[in-house]
């Protein structure tokens, strides 16, 4: 890998009350899937469309064991995707904030759920990522804020500096979540 910057841009948690912020990464573009599968043709004897077809099928495969209630990874350690449910129950409250009925563990159901994919990053490769990316902030347009506080460097160049460099030594978006990068908050800060 190599290194490259990032920028984001901080967003306010307004569920959560004021003074509350978290990080939105802006991505530098997108790459489809066909131009993934060009770029990984290149330098081999594998054709593009081949590569294709092969991942189409895998991910076939993928899907159905899924729907059967399995895990999948996703490429050598990489991302496993796995069944999911996301949903809550909470108690029930008066005007006045007591507790009208306090729920128990019989209220929480699976059709009060919703039936979710998750995506898990191995350790490994968010490790990886984490030394080989910096990070500028910006204001949500993408324009750079100068920021002293905020300069950051890739923990490569931290170790080669004798810092610490940045980030968390938690793997992208936690553990078991779904993968978002910004503590498992999306932009509205769920």
């Amino acid at each position: 890998m190599h290194n490259v910057k990032i920028d984001y841009y901080g967003k306010e948690n307004v569920k959560l009350g004021t003074h509350s912020f978290y990080p939105v990464p802006i991505p530098n573009g997108t790459y489809g899937f066909q131009q993934i599968c060009e770029l990984a043709a290149k330098n081999t004897t594998i054709e593009a469309h081949t590569i294709a077809d092969a991942v189409k099928e895998y991910m076939k495969v993928v899907r159905e064991k899924l729907c059967d209630g399995f895990r999948a990874e996703i490429g050598e350690k990489f991302v496993t995707l796995g069944p999911n449910l996301k949903g809550s129950v909470k108690d029930e409250l008066n005007q006045d904030g007591t507790v009208k009925r306090a729920v128990t563990l019989k209220d929480l159901t699976a059709n009060k759920c919703k039936s979710r994919v998750s995506a898990i990053v191995n350790p490994q490769f968010s490790d990886e990522f984490e030394r080989s990316v910096s990070w500028r902030k910006t204001d949500k347009h993408g324009t750079p804020i100068e920021d002293e506080e905020d300069a950051t460097e890739t923990n490569e160049e931290a170790d080669q500096n004798g810092s610490t460099g940045s980030g968390s030594d938690q793997p992208a978006g936690g553990s078991g979540d779904n993968g978002g990068g910004s503590g498992g908050e999306n932009e509205d800060g769920e």
